[in-house]
């Protein structure tokens, strides 16, 4: 037998009796590609997955496989029609002139009488095998070399295999971890493990992230590590097969979190305790902060004795946890010997530090500090200098005991730190006399004087310093008659006290002169005052009322930023808040520079209504509500008519909080009453933009001058003249009416034109080829002064007119 296919017919019987078309139908019943060559080694025969797989043409009958085939194949088939069996994977050229490795099967047929009569084949593409090959390869590799550990379970929970990262966190060889189950491979925390894995099992939803901290059984001396499981489901066909589990050591990453977040609490402790600590000026103050942050922070004890003048300690402040033992009393002096830790850190400003105080309890000096070492069980002693600018100020000892703790390099940079920080502050509170003595000073120098009554309405003010031991504050208040023949007042606060305080009290109430004096609206003021006292005094607040009285109208306009409301008395004594349900907006403090702006309102002030404005030392104190302090003032304002402005600042200080003993605030209290005009005294005259008006507004203006019998005066002349060129220029360029308002003051006559033009008229210096432009230098040239300011439609010109001497 020479291993061919035999037949039972003569060769030359079967294609007549099985022709190629119905042999390749039987051919189709065979579920693999298969072909038959006659011994040309042309198609005989094949089925529809060999015409697939070879890509054949529909005319394939006849067709030869060896024509462009590869040497190594045709030498194959040549072997297979000779006679001997072929099984071997080669390229092979398909029908479509493209390449495929495919691995061939293939046996010689053989005739009964020994003819060889071609041969049959079994062809199968080997891509798809030799990709799921490389899968595998990749996925065990993937699987054994991963970094992070990798379980797989069985669906009995019991392990079928892990990856090496798995070995060396378990330390424990593959071989020993499979087909156990968790509870015996970890005792300890296995049953955790395992019921987390029953219910990934049960459920399908995966458990990410369940941390676990122990120790492995297979590591000795690393101490506990923490780990990280992810564990999900396994299935195939839609069966449950096992779980896997994704292991992270995150030891080092958890230890370094820890570390991130001792650092930043650290931090936080600092930042806390240098804000806290630069809160106040007051020695005590500051010391019992000190005290406070440092235990249980940094000590379980602390002493702070403070450097004399004369050289010597003197204890002013401790703090311990539990029963405070007994000891030197505060306010006693230190008498500490030579060489004592606490001597030698305040005379060379060298810090002390005792680890184990147990184990070296010989370096503590005999005597009553190593008692208390003893008795209260120190463990640690850290002795600190304050030093400021390499002076010693005082020495803080900082001790540990109940909590067992050391101070190691973390422990005593932050006690430095703080104790730094406190050495500062202390520093500052030491030399608050000084500074108050000077702030006091510097206040009373930028306070006026005294608040004299104006032309139309009468003052009175008071200024009431904080308590004895206080530092002065930055209350102020101002009356400033405007060159318009109008007057603003003014009450401010600066947040904040002592030589600071003051100073910028003097620099924003200087500021505020100065734009008052070009007399723009109030809201105006304020917003630019708000930018001033930003770039003046960064982090500064202030507040601040201001008015400004208008007697030709008898009105006042005000804003506010951020202060207590003020309080309006009707001519019939009726007082009335004016907060933001009267329509004026309490606005943000000045120095914020929100970009809020503010708003201002008119009320009316006739003959006989008063204001009163003040700062919230009058109406505030620890334990009572402001609401409740300007009820009581508001109570007291309204009590009698205010015939007497002195009387009624009395009463309004006595109705307010600083008559309580101790008040810290400093008050500012300012009273105003309008007095009115006399009868007459302000002419009004309503004018159409008509070139034509211009006489009717000179005329009216000479008669008012006449009635007043000032038609003699260097006034009269000018006034006419001026009255024309400002009632021309703003008929001109107006788009509505025009007003004049012409009133008679107590040394002067002011002038107003007002016209709905938004513009703001601009001094400017003609030619001598220019026509016009001269109007506002006649105005600048003749006038006592004059201006011009916004209105919410249009704008006022005004001008003032001396009486008596001319306009000069």
């Amino acid at each position: 037998m020479d291993g061919g296919v035999r037949g039972t017919q003569p060769a030359a019987g079967v294609p007549a009796a099985l022709p190629p078309e119905l042999l390749s139908s039987v051919l189709d019943a065979v579920p693999v590609a298969t072909l038959v060559l006659d011994p040309t080694g042309a198609v005989l025969a094949c089925n529809a997955l060999a015409e697939s797989l070879l890509r054949l043409p529909p005319d394939w009958a006849g067709l030869s496989i060896l024509e462009g085939q590869d040497p190594t194949f045709v030498r194959a088939v040549g072997r297979l029609l000779a006679g001997d069996p072929v099984a071997r994977e080669t390229r092979v050229r398909l029908g479509d002139g493209g390449w495929r490795s495919l691995s061939w099967k293939a046996s010689p047929l053989v005739a009964a009488d020994g003819t060889r009569v071609g041969a049959v084949a079994i062809v199968e593409d080997t891509s798809s095998r030799q990709a799921a090959r490389r899968d595998a390869a990749l996925l065990d590799a993937l699987f054994r070399e991963a970094p992070v550990g990798l379980t797989v379970y069985d669906a009995e929970r019991r392990v079928t295999r892990v990856n090496r990262s798995m070995e060396q966190i378990d330390g424990r060889p593959g071989g020993e971890i499979a087909g156990r189950r968790m509870p015996e491979l970890l005792p300890v925390l296995g049953d955790t493990l395992d019921a987390v894995l029953g219910r990934v099992l049960a459920t399908g939803e995966p458990a990410p992230d369940v941390e676990l901290t122990g120790t492995a059984p297979g590591t000795t001396g690393e101490g506990e590590r923490t780990w990280v499981h992810s564990l999900f489901r396994l299935e195939h066909g839609g069966q449950v097969v096992g779980a896997g589990d994704v292991v992270r050591d995150v030891t080092d990453q958890r230890a370094a979190e820890r570390e991130r977040a001792a650092a930043a609490g650290r931090l936080a402790f600092t930042v806390a305790a240098g804000e806290q600590l630069a809160a106040s000026l007051e020695t005590e103050a500051v010391l019992d902060v000190l005290c406070r942050l440092a235990v249980p922070a940094v000590a379980d004890h602390v002493v702070v004795d403070l450097l004399e003048d004369s050289g010597r300690l003197r204890r002013r402040a401790s703090r311990h946890t539990g029963v405070p033992p007994a000891g030197r009393p505060s306010g006693a002096l230190a008498d500490y010997p030579e060489g004592h830790p606490v001597e030698v850190a305040a005379r060379t400003g060298r810090p002390w530090l005792l680890v184990d105080a147990v184990a070296g309890l010989g370096a503590v000096p005999e005597g009553a500090d190593r008692e208390f070492v003893r008795t209260q069980g120190v463990t640690s002693v850290l002795v600190l200098p304050m030093l400021v600018a390499r002076r010693v100020v005082g020495v803080v000892s900082l001790l540990f005991s109940a909590s067992g703790r050391h101070y190691d390099e973390a422990e005593a940079a932050l006690a430095r730190d703080l104790v730094s920080r406190a050495a500062v502050a202390v520093s500052n509170a030491l030399s608050y006399e000084q500074q108050r003595s000077a702030a006091v000073a510097l206040q009373l120098g930028l306070l006026p004087k005294v608040l004299r009554s104006v032309e139309g309405l009468d003052v009175a003010w008071r200024y009431l310093p904080g308590a004895t031991g206080t530092q002065v504050g930055g209350d102020w208040a101002d009356v400033l008659p405007l060159p318009s023949g109008r007057t603003a007042v003014v009450v401010g606060d600066v947040m904040g006290r002592g030589l600071r305080a003051a100073a910028v009290m003097g620099q924003v109430r200087t500021a505020l002169r100065v734009l008052a004096h070009q007399d723009p609206p109030p809201a105006e003021v304020l917003r630019a005052l708000d930018v001033a006292v930003a770039d003046l005094a960064e982090g500064q607040l202030v507040t601040c009322a201001y008015a400004v009285f208008d007697p030709a109208r008898s009105s006042l306009r005000i804003a506010s930023a951020g202060h207590v409301p003020p309080v309006l008395v009707r001519p019939e004594g009726v007082p009335v808040v004016l907060g933001a349900e009267q329509g004026l907006p309490v606005g943000v403090p000045l120095g914020v520079r929100a970009g809020l702006g503010y708003e201002d309102v008119e009320v009316p002030l006739p003959a006989g209504a008063g204001l009163a404005l003040y700062t919230d030392g009058l109406v505030e104190s620890p334990g009572q509500d402001i609401d409740a302090g300007i009820a009581g003032l508001v109570a007291a304002l309204g009590e009698r008519a205010w015939d007497d402005l002195e009387e009624t600042c009395e009463r309004a200080l006595a109705a307010g909080v600083p008559h309580v003993p101790g008040h810290p605030d400093d008050v500012a209290l300012l009273l105003v009453r309008a007095t009115g005009t006399p009868p007459g005294s302000v002419v009004t005259l309503r004018l159409p933009p008509d070139p034509a008006a211009v006489a009717p507004a000179r005329a009216a203006f000479a008669e008012a001058l006449r009635r007043w019998g000032l038609h003699d005066d260097d006034a009269a002349t000018v006034g006419e003249l001026l009255v024309s060129e400002v009632v021309t220029n703003a008929i001109r360029y107006a788009r509505g009416e025009v007003g004049l308002t012409v009133r008679l003051g107590e040394r002067a006559v002011h002038v107003e034109v007002e016209d709905a033009d938004t513009r703001i008229p601009r001094l400017r210096h003609a030619t001598l080829e220019d026509e016009g432009g001269r109007g506002l230098a006649l105005v600048q040239a003749l006038a006592r002064s004059w201006g011009a300011r916004p209105l919410p439609a249009g704008k006022v010109v005004w001008f003032a007119l001396g009486l008596g001497g001319g306009s000069a």
